[in-house]
């Protein structure tokens, strides 16, 4: 049996390490995004972390012909196709409560959309786009002052807690598949959100639906929201006023 771990992040690094103490390391493959280049940035760099520690890096290819292959997607950036590969045995950690939020823009929809509750799914892999059957998820209570930035380390952190609970059932096929019903409707492309675009606001009063645009938009890495002029590093709902944190 070979384990393949695929994605980005500190999440990734976490399900390595994991991995490796229950699994002989000659056994892990790590499988890098494209656009990692092996430099840190903001987050560790997968690609990095396997070199260093010397495990063997791979490519979609090579694990089609593997016929023992556990394969698992963390924030992986390219649709998996199930029908090229041997194993069946294809997972992936998703940032939402799936059905709802299907592809992209996970932690940026539920936050700009108000949700009450955000959390980590862990599915199968089949032809669609984060449709397989739901093995497990974490759920949290989303705060009304939490933004973008904060809830993406919030969801990495339950994605490891998540790998945790489940790998030993996933390792010995004893898991068990939870009936759900399949939204469609809650697909969301790579295209359907241009933050370059949105990212202006201009107001006088904020409205609660342009307090959780602005909360949406915060994640220093790649942008900042734009208010009146001034980009917003925080923002909090206290005692029934908005209280803005600039730049």
């Amino acid at each position: 049996m070979q384990i393949c771990i695929a994605g980005k992040n500190e999440c990734s690094i976490e399900f390595v390490r994991f991995v490796s103490k229950i699994i002989p390391k000659k056994r892990i493959l790590i499988l890098p995004n494209d656009s990692d280049n092996g430099k840190d940035s903001w987050q560790p760099s997968l690609k990095k972390f396997a070199n260093k520690n010397k495990f063997k890096i791979t490519n979609l290819k090579n694990l089609y012909k593997i016929k023992d292959l556990i394969f698992i997607s963390i924030e992986y950036e390219k649709i998996i196709k199930p029908q090229l590969f041997t194993s069946k045995k294809l997972f992936n950690f998703h940032f939402s409560l799936l059905p709802k939020y299907r592809g992209c823009h996970t932690n940026f929809l539920q936050i700009l959309n108000g949700e009450k509750y955000s959390g980590v799914t862990l599915h199968l892999i089949d032809r669609g786009i984060d449709t397989g059957k739901i093995i497990d998820h974490i759920k949290y209570k989303l705060s009304i002052n939490i933004n973008a930035y904060d809830n993406y380390f919030k969801l990495m952190n339950c994605s490891v807690k998540l790998l945790k609970k489940n790998f030993l059932n996933i390792l010995n096929n004893k898991y068990k598949i939870k009936k759900t019903k399949n939204l469609k409707k809650f697909y969301f492309s790579r295209s359907s959100v241009d933050y370059k675009n949105i990212k202006f606001i201009n107001t006088l009063n904020l409205t609660k639906k342009q307090f959780n645009k602005i909360r949406a938009l915060i994640f220093p890495p790649f942008q900042l929201p734009i208010l009146n002029g001034k980009k917003v590093k925080n923002i909090k709902y206290y005692k029934r006023k908005y209280i803005v944190t600039y730049d």
